[in-house]
């Protein structure tokens, strides 16, 4: 039996790993050990260490990363991943997994490539080769040249990974898993609905997912005001979900805090999912608008250069942080027929609902031979 050890340390990196380990739990050859960390632990964001727990999964560790008074800055995301970085070496000396499954632009499981690297465990990595702005994209790379083996969403990243040196041997192109999630999250009535996040979600409504760009921290706050300034001008209802404790994200929640707008800290990935079924238009710059909304059609606003780069679908506007055009953008999703109908037919180039069972093959049967741990880069 294969175990494989997996590191959650916000709700974006769960969302696409349960859908992962559900599958392990059925394959006898597999087994899963999970280390939740980070964001998950604060109360502040939800605490959403609770949700995982509700779903039934056993959790090997539960490391600490930030306390929930830590600071708002690069330096201080800096120390969580010294930290982090040192407590699972020992985490991985104690549990001595076959696999470390890695992920995404994420400092934990950046942190855990590294660790797993240097201990010779063959670490595979999810969603490399994509292109995005700030810290995010330096992480993904970082994190795709510590890996062994690779599971990019598409061509188009994989083609980048084979660029960057990885041997096209070790690359399996299986789409985004957190698609695996969203496809088959039970559907919810919507007084349920109501009842978790408070809004009406049989009517239009936007649903907003801001994150801070750790580039621009300065202007995070700004940022928040000209997107909440913009949606208010609409004047339809909307909902906003918590951004993510990058440096920068304090100064979003003191403006989120300071207004009317309803906002929820975390909801669980099966109420996220008819969220974003039932949204007449999602803005913001989460990475959610670029890899899932179009699975669903929905019309995404994406604001400024956190995704800079990354491969969109055609239900994706792109507007700076100018109130004004994120208000006609939003406007345009609407009621632009012409785009109305490009959404109605969009395909998703992240992939098809289906990406766990590929992610399994390839991790019950990839042979963990000196070959695979001694990474050489390849012309």
């Amino acid at each position: 039996m294969r175990t494989i050890l997996l590191i959650t340390e916000r709700r974006a990196d769960y969302s696409r790993f349960k859908p992962i380990i559900d599958q392990i739990i059925k394959e006898p050859e597999l087994d899963y050990q999970l280390i939740v960390t980070g964001m998950h632990l604060l109360k502040k964001y939800g605490r959403s260490l609770d949700l995982i727990e509700k779903d039934g999964l056993a959790i090997s560790s539960v490391i600490s990363m930030f306390d929930d008074d830590h600071g708002d800055t690069g330096a201080d995301m800096v120390k969580a991943t010294g930290r982090f970085l040192a407590k699972i070496t020992g985490e991985l000396e104690r549990l001595k997994p076959d696999i470390v499954l890695s992920g995404f632009d994420i400092g934990a499981n950046f942190a855990a490539a590294v660790a797993a690297a240097h201990m010779n465990i063959p670490v595979g990595h999810v969603q490399g080769g994509e292109v995005s702005g700030s810290i995010d994209e330096s992480l993904r790379h970082a994190t795709s040249k510590f890996a062994h083996f690779h599971f990019p969403a598409n061509k188009d990243a994989a083609e980048r990974l084979r660029r960057m040196g990885e041997n096209p041997k070790y690359i399996f192109v299986v789409g985004c898993p957190s698609l695996d999630a969203l496809v088959n999250a039970p559907r919810l009535a919507d007084r349920e609905l109501k009842r978790v996040v408070g809004i009406d979600t049989s009517r239009p409504f936007i649903l907003i997912i801001q994150h801070p760009v750790t580039t621009e921290v300065e202007k995070a706050s700004q940022q928040i005001k000209t997107t909440l300034a913009a949606v208010k001008a609409v004047g339809l209802p909307a909902l906003l979900l918590y951004p993510n404790n990058d440096a920068g994200g304090q100064a979003i929640l003191q403006e989120i805090e300071g207004t009317k707008v309803r906002y929820v800290p975390t909801v669980p990935y099966q109420v996220f999912a008819n969220l974003l079924r039932r949204a007449t238009v999602l803005v913001g710059n989460s990475s959610t608008g670029i890899h899932e909304a179009a699975t669903f059609r929905i019309p995404v606003v994406n604001i400024g250069s956190r995704q800079a780069g990354r491969l969109r679908p055609e239900n994706v506007i792109d507007v700076p942080n100018e109130s004004e055009k994120i208000r006609k953008a939003i406007e345009t999703a609407l009621s632009d027929s012409d785009f109305k109908e490009i959404v109605g037919r969009c395909k998703n180039p992240y992939g098809d609902g289906k990406s766990a069972p590929r992610i399994i093959k390839v991790l019950k049967e990839i042979s963990l031979t000196p070959e695979l741990i001694a990474k050489n880069f390849i012309e």
